[in-house]
Order: C-alpha cells, then sequence, then structure tokens
C-alpha cells in the first residue's frame, strides 16, 4: 500500500497491516508517547494526508506558518506531483494508516487535506495517537462522524482546527464588533449563498466504469465507503457532487459563507430544517437548493432564529431599507437586524452596512459604512494556520477560533441540511439531546455510517 520514495516497501494484506497498526498504537499509548512535548522544542512536526489540490495550499500555508514536514500521503501521486517532487527526500504514501502506523512517534501533528468522506477516519486515527489535527470544511461528511470528532477531541485533548480559513481574518472580527456593539439591534433574519456548484449535481444514474489511471491507489481514495468500480465522474474534484464523497454546495462553501452568522449569534444545532430543491438528493446532490433552517434561542436571538441558505443561482431578496437593485454577488452572508443590515463576501469577508433600519437612507447608510470601514482597519488580520500551529506548540485546545468544539456542531447542522435534500418540503424536527430528527425515522438512517472494514469511527 506505500508509495514511499525511496526504496519499495512490500505489500501486505489489509487484514494484516490493521492488526499490525493496532499493535503499534496501542504501544505508543502503553510507552506513554501520547501527549508528548511537540517537536522537543522544536516545530511543529506534521504529517500531510492529501498533497494536492487545496492540500498543495495547506501544506504550504502551514510550511509557511513554521511547521515542520515529516511524511505526505496522497492517493494521486499525479495530482500530488508538485510536492512530491519539492520533498523527494521525506517518505511518502498512499494509504493514510499505513503513515501513521510508520511516523507515530516523530509527528506531532496531522494536516487532513482530503475529499470529505476520508476527513473523520483519517483525523480520529490521528486523534487516537494523541497527535493535534488540522482538518479542511466540512469537518465530516456526515452528523454522526462531526460529532465523533468532537467527542474524540474532548477525550483525547488534542489541538483543532477545522480548515475555514476567513475564521481568523479581521472581516469576522469586525462582525463580530458589530454584534458586540449592538449595531444589528435586535437579530431578525439570516442569509447565507454561494455561487456553488460548479461542478455536475443532480445525477441520477452511477456512471459508467473507466480504466482506474496509473499510480492512482482506487481503493484508499474509496476509504470507509463501500467498494466500487473507479470512475472519471468521482475524481478529482468532482466528486463533492456525490452522495457518498461529499456534502454539495452546501459542504463546500457553507462553513465560509455561514460563519459570520453562526459565529456572531453563537449556534449551535438546529431545531428543525426544511429544504426546496430541484430535486431530491439521491446517489448526487441536486443541482440547485433552499434551505431553511430554525436554531432555538441563543443569548443574541433570545426568540431563536431562522437562517435560509441558496445555492445553484438561487440568491436571498435584499432585506428591507436596502437597495432593492442590491448585487448580492457569488458568496456571502447577510444579517439583518432592527437597527442595520449588513453584508459581506466569501469566507467571512468583511461586513459593510446596506440598511439602516428599514427605511431606504442613503445618506445614514454612507455614514455608516465610513465608520465600520475605519473600524475594520483597526483590527488585526489574523493567520488560520499560524494559530493552529502556534496552539499546537503550546498545547493550548482553546486557542484556535475554529476548534471542533465550534466546528463540529456547524458543520453537523450542515450534514443534517443535506439529508434535508432527500426530503424536500418536510420540515424535519431535530432533537439535539436524542441526536435524532423525531418526526422522520426514514431521514435517522442517513445520520450514521458504517464504515468499511479496515477504518475505525470508535472514540
Amino acid at each position: 500500500m506505500s508509495n514511499a520514495s525511496n526504496t519499495p516497501t512490500p505489500r501486505v494484506s489489509r487484514r494484516a497491516f490493521i492488526v499490525t497498526s493496532a499493535a503499534a498504537a496501542a504501544s505508543l499509548s502503553a510507552t506513554g508517547r501520547l501527549g508528548a512535548a511537540p517537536g522537543q522544542g522544536g516545530p511543529l512536526r506534521i504529517a500531510q494526508i492529501g498533497c494536492g489540490g487545496q492540500g498543495a495550499s495547506d501544506l504550504n500555508s502551514m510550511l509557511g506558518a513554521g511547521a515542520k514536514l515529516i511524511a505526505m500521503c496522497d492517493v494521486d501521486p499525479g495530482r500530488a506531483a508538485g510536492n512530491f517532487k519539492n520533498f523527494a527526500d521525506l517518505p511518502r504514501y498512499s494509504d493514510f494508516r499505513e503513515m501513521l502506523a510508520k511516523h507515530a512517534d516523530e509527528i506531532d501533528a496531522v494536516v487532513v487535506s482530503t475529499p470529505d468522506h476520508v476527513h473523520a477516519v483519517a483525523a480520529l486515527a490521528a486523534m487516537k495517537l494523541g497527535k493535534h489535527v488540522y482538518v479542511q470544511k466540512p469537518l465530516a461528511r456526515t452528523y454522526s462522524e462531526n460529532m465523533t470528532l468532537l467527542d474524540a477531541a474532548r477525550k483525547y485533548k488534542v489541538v483543532t482546527q477545522m480548515g475555514n480559513q476567513g475564521h481568523a481574518g479581521a472581516g469576522l472580527k469586525l462582525w463580530k464588533k458589530m454584534m458586540d456593539d449592538k449595531a444589528f439591534g435586535d437579530v431578525l433574519e439570516l442569509h447565507s449563498w454561494s455561487n456553488r456548484p460548479v461542478w455536475p449535481q443532480g445525477m441520477t444514474e452511477v456512471p459508467k466504469e473507466d480504466a482506474v489511471p496509473e499510480g492512482l491507489d482506487w481503493d484508499s481514495w474509496l476509504g470507509p465507503m463501500a467498494e466500487r468500480p473507479y470512475s472519471k465522474a468521482y475524481l478529482p474534484f468532482v466528486w463533492r457532487g456525490w452522495w457518498d464523497f461529499g456534502v454539495g454546495a452546501i459542504g463546500d462553501m457553507a462553513c465560509h459563507n455561514m460563519d459570520p452568522a453562526f459565529w456572531t449569534c453563537k449556534l449551535g444545532l438546529p431545531e428543525s430544517i426544511t429544504a426546496e430543491c430541484s430535486a431530491p438528493a439521491g446517489i448526487a446532490y441536486p443541482s440547485w437548493s433552499i434551505v431553511t433552517f430554525k436554531f432555538p434561542a441563543t443569548e443574541i436571538c433570545p426568540k431563536g432564529i431562522k437562517m435560509t441558505w441558496y445555492d445553484g443561482k438561487k440568491t436571498p431578496k435584499p432585506p428591507a431599507g436596502a437597495d432593492p437593485n442590491l448585487n448580492v454577488g457569488g458568496n456571502g452572508c447577510i444579517i439583518v437586524g432592527s437597527k442595520m443590515s449588513a453584508m459581506g463576501g466569501s469566507h467571512a469577508g468583511a461586513p459593510r452596512p446596506i440598511a439602516i433600519g428599514s427605511t431606504h437612507d442613503q445618506e445614514a447608510i454612507g455614514k455608516a459604512e465610513a465608520h465600520w470601514k475605519a473600524e475594520l482597519g483597526k483590527l488585526p488580520n489574523g493567520n488560520h494556520y499560524s494559530e493552529w500551529v502556534e496552539s499546537s506548540l503550546k498545547g493550548d485546545v482553546k486557542a484556535p477560533g475554529s476548534n471542533f468544539e465550534y466546528a463540529a456542531p456547524m458543520s453537523a447542522s450542515l450534514a443534517l441540511a443535506a439529508i434535508a435534500l432527500r426530503f424536500p418540503g418536510k420540515e424535519l424536527l431535530w432533537d439535539d439531546k436524542a441526536r435524532k430528527f423525531t418526526n422522520h425515522e426514514e431521514a435517522n438512517k442517513w445520520i450514521h455510517i458504517d464504515p468499511r472494514k479496515g477504518y475505525d469511527l470508535t472514540v
């Protein structure tokens, strides 16, 4: 299973490898390696899972933040060719379990930049070895996987961060300052949207089988999901549209674009979700959707609050008091308030006032815009990657802004929204304590995943 860079490694059976890996992990735990000081006073030593595409960006950002790369894993040596060449002297693998087993005593942390369906099994395997983890958004594909990672973070007390990079930026800080200064008044509505999907969705038939490209470890790419023939329709990138591998448009962008609303209103899991879409989700996600979340009361929204998500070229109407011809752009968020409404762009982009009260007063809007633009200039624009690297070196589990205490409920809400896409027009009632829908047993079938043999989702 190895794609080691120097000497060939004999292939072993999956069963034999799993037994060996489990024994190695137990040995490491018994010898006290878990929780050992990172890098013995040196840089944070990382292993990277997923080295092409977003993984290449994550890796470069981690190195820029001062981390030291120890080992790499990618199922597709062609897509990862750039970093495999840049770090030709380092060991590389196609199965993350083998990499973790062989280098557990040499690394302090793991970066997971794979397709969504592998996030949970890869991150959990690292956490069970006492490794800090950075996981790309969405945190995981299903509700139960998200909450499993939250449970693991609490149990193993490792430093965690989800990859919604704008969370450390000045834009989100300005959203928070607006809320703290009570500039919105009573929060009335929340809206977020995306120009996704920019990949195929709405498919109703299993794609035709293609020859597996040379070098691609298709079995490892499937990870915890059921075996099936390879198809060009699955990768790269286009996997997002398929139910088994991604979370559709909402999974791709909501962790960025809904971040201001989630963060400033202190939201958790919704109490109900209702979806409209082009067609019910099946083996693939619909070509467009509008999803309405109803969240229970928080200190910011004592009467509860409604948030609406739009994708597939669907967008919200301008709120009362805004320019009726307002161009919302491709990605963004709007918080509608009794005193002020504001809008920001992609990745928790900096907000600007678009309405003062409910009457369109361009002069008042202009004054507010100038004020908040000046406030933005006073706020630090943090580095999402440095935040995690530095927190990992200190062992400060609370420091990263998008740690799993925040990221897991947010990402789990998106996973529940994906389920609602299977039952458009039906309001699904969610019981957070019971961790299930109370009015739709069939919907509950999609909350959990039974991983393929060889992959573990037990904390």
